[in-house]
């Protein structure tokens, strides 16, 4: 992942492609934090930027918007 993607958590991949409603995130910063985390996300809404692993998000592309 790098800064400027458009990420999701994993385990929300498949309500994504039913139409649900999920979480959507902008990786702002990528590195080595705390607790194996290694990107800060800033989540829809603006007000909250969270460390993240990468191994729990998936991207927001063309296999999940079609």
């Amino acid at each position: 992942m790098k800064v400027g993607d458009l990420v999701t958590y994993a385990f929300q991949a498949a309500r994504w492609q039913k139409g649900q409603s999920v979480h959507v995130g902008l990786v702002v910063e990528t590195g080595k934090y705390t607790g194996n985390c290694d990107v800060k996300v800033l989540w829809k809404g603006g007000a909250v930027v969270l460390t993240e692993a990468s191994q729990h998000l998936s991207l927001v592309d063309d296999s999940l918007t079609k």
